[in-house]
């Protein structure tokens, strides 16, 4: 290295960098980024290519967690930074925002919710940095930048692509070159200061703080502080109020999640199908007529919506004495291998067991075929690619469908073929004692264990403990190296303590006067469901959390209900630990089933062709067994495996009939 780097993330002259491989014995940083604009791509590139560290994910507060950028995931907004590093997802960040007064509110709210979190710096490989040079923390230096020697650049500065900064000249903090600026030597550019886009300043120029040099500027005389100057040669044209934006024309305000604006009841309507929105009051009418899960109901729902998952619809076939109703989420695709989508769009499944509900027509063939394929024109009509869908395993709710894959072929099969696991439910009709006796016995030999060391378990309907079950929860993902998918934001559980209201519940276990394990229960219509398990790290050994399901089921049978739902394994096997683990409950198993269906034949190949072609550039391979194949992810992170929930292989699917 021929500069001196003060940060744990670097890369010197003539491509020259810092190289790690996955055996390395060198703490390499794993590191999120903040921000998701041009900026922040061109700042990933640059780590790409370093190899010097390990995007986990992306943090951003105007992007839907689960949405991803070149390939990486959303995990949610700042306000998840703690939980992440507590969890040790993550241990440094990069705030790659452009603008440098918004850059330095996020970095001291960083500095502020996470004040042991670690600042890497980005320089691209083809830099050309000079000995004795210094380069500040959290500093972006782009791509044919040039660096001579003796210049000192503060934290959280930017030296865009083609910049050049000449020798013994000094960038304060925060302060920016923009493509093609070009300054003389023993130059001093104040904090928060920008040179924008082929400004010229010459030699031993002072630019004042907080001052903007208009693009194409020629600089010969020095600039004061808190002004704005361009011409050639430059003068000064007006003041300058601190924070005042130079890239957009709007001054910084804090951000806050976009709220969609009230939709109308019916936004579309073919013959004989409707599609409902989530405000629409007869969403909860229709439900009412048809077997259903809370997670068919429109505030769940519009709980998606509200977190940026897309826009929230049911469709409905038929009149209120027989239809077929289908809740989804129809999203945007962007950033798909970097290509542009258009107006595309395709569908998803909330978080949890969904698909279609029916009344009057369960066994009449004709009418669902019908309804089937007036779903098919609705969806064309809407400019779908693909549609997912998680279908409910205890409704068996498959059988409404005439096929789970695009395959015209194969129209008539047995559902079994495409099941994608199990799933495990006690059945509380038995009583208590033999629900016991029906017990794996090396189960009851645990439970005996932790109620023999004083491990109570108590209800928690009123969510006092949200903030412990948070953090065991990403402890419990980082522990299991779970899908970025898995990473629910913190506004997720404060949305959903809201939404469920009296149907949900978290269920805590203690350990002396300590939390070791939590579960987040959902009860609706005598089935309650284990959504959400987590051990804190310091328990996992004494698995308290088989008390938890222990008591769970007793207090769901006491309220009358039927099933108590574990749901299944990780991706939904049979063969891994998670399934084993709950198979000690109960032998009692459901058939789990997901619906995948290419509807634009032509724009999933060309958006899968693109995806792979963007993996195949940085030397990954694209994953293939997720669908739709365009939002794989192709990164190999640490602690961060595939999204697994929707794994299956997408070679051969044929359009929809």
């Amino acid at each position: 290295m021929n500069h001196q780097a003060e940060s744990p993330v670097d890369a010197g002259k003539n491509g020259k960098k810092a190289t790690f491989s996955a055996g390395s014995h060198i703490d390499v940083p794993r590191v999120v980024v903040i921000g998701c604009s041009g900026h922040a791509r061109v700042v990933i590139d640059i780590l790409e290519q370093n190899h010097s560290c390990r995007i986990m994910g992306l943090l951003d507060t105007y992007r839907h967690p689960t949405t991803t950028v070149l390939g990486y995931q959303v995990l949610g907004s700042d306000d998840d930074l703690r939980a992440l590093v507590d969890a040790n997802i993550c241990d440094s960040v990069f705030v790659a925002i452009g603008d440098n007064w918004i850059r330095s509110l996020v970095v001291d709210r960083v500095k502020r919710l996470v004040p042991d979190v670690r600042f890497v710096t980005a320089i691209h490989a083809s830099a050309q940095i000079s000995r004795n040079v210094s380069v500040g923390v959290g500093t972006a230096i782009m791509a044919g930048a040039v660096v001579n020697s003796g210049c000192r650049i503060g934290d959280f500065c930017i030296l865009n692509t083609c910049s050049s900064l000449d020798h013994d000249s000094t960038m304060e903090q925060y302060s920016s070159l923009a493509p093609r600026a070009v300054t003389g030597g023993s130059v001093s550019i104040g904090a928060f200061s920008a040179v924008a886009i082929g400004a010229v300043v010459s030699h031993a120029i002072r630019i004042g703080e907080q001052t903007v040099v208009g693009a194409g500027a020629t600089v010969v005389n020095d600039i004061p502080a808190g002004v704005v100057a361009y011409g050639t040669p430059a003068r000064i044209i007006r003041q300058r109020t601190p924070g005042a934006s130079y890239l957009s024309g709007r001054n910084y305000e804090p951000p806050t999640l976009p709220v969609p604006p009230p939709s109308p009841a019916i936004v579309h309507l073919l013959k004989n199908l409707a599609v409902l929105s989530s405000q629409a009051a007869d969403w909860a009418a229709y439900l009412q007529r048809a077997p259903h899960d809370y997670f068919h109901r429109a505030d769940f729902h519009s709980m998606a919506e509200t977190l940026g998952s897309g826009r929230a619809s049911l469709a409905v076939y038929g009149n209120s004495d027989k239809f077929l109703a289908w809740p989804f989420i129809m999203q945007d695709i962007e950033d798909c291998g970097g290509c542009s989508a258009g107006n595309l769009k395709d569908i998803t499944s909330v978080y949890g067991y969904t698909g279609p509900i029916a009344s009057g027509c369960e066994n009449d063939q004709s009418f669902l075929l019908s309804a089937w394929n007036a779903m098919v024109d609705m969806w064309r009509s809407y400019g779908i690619v693909s549609v997912f869908a998680r279908l409910h395993p205890v409704l068996a709710n498959h059988r409404l469908l005439p096929h789970l894959r695009s395959d015209r072929v194969n129209s008539h099969f047995s559902y079994d073929e495409f099941g994608e696991g199990k799933t495990v439910a006690i059945d509380l009709l038995p009583s208590r004692e033999e629900t016991w006796k029906s017990y794996d016995r090396h189960l009851r030999q645990a439970l005996h264990r932790l109620l023999a060391l004083g491990t109570n378990v108590t209800l928690d309907p009123e969510w006092k403990y949200l903030d412990d079950f948070i953090r065991m929860y990403y402890r419990t993902m980082k522990r299991n190296n779970a899908s970025a998918f898995y990473l629910f934001p913190g506004e997720y559980f404060c949305k959903l303590r809201e939404t469920l209201g009296s149907h949900g519940s978290l269920i805590i276990a203690h350990c002396g006067d300590q939390v070791a394990a939590g579960g987040l229960l959902i009860e609706y219509g005598g089935i309650v469901h284990v959504h959400l398990l987590a051990t804190d790290d310091a328990f996992v050994s004494l698995s308290p959390s088989k008390l938890i399901i222990h008591e769970a089921q007793a207090w769901a049978r006491a309220r009358g209900n039927r099933l108590l739902h574990l749901g299944g394994g990780r991706a939904s096997r049979t063969d891994d630990s998670l399934f084993r683990f709950k198979s000690m409950f109960s032998d009692n198993f459901y058939t789990f089933y997901t619906g995948r269906w290419v509807v634009n034949q032509g724009a999933y190949e060309l958006l899968t062709l693109k995806r792979e072609n963007q993996a195949n550039k940085l030397g990954f391979a694209l994953s293939t067994s997720y669908f739709p194949a365009y939002r794989a992810s192709f990164r190999e992170i640490v602690g961060i495996g595939e999204e697994g929930d929707q794994t299956s292989p997408h070679a051969g699917l044929a359009p929809v009939s």
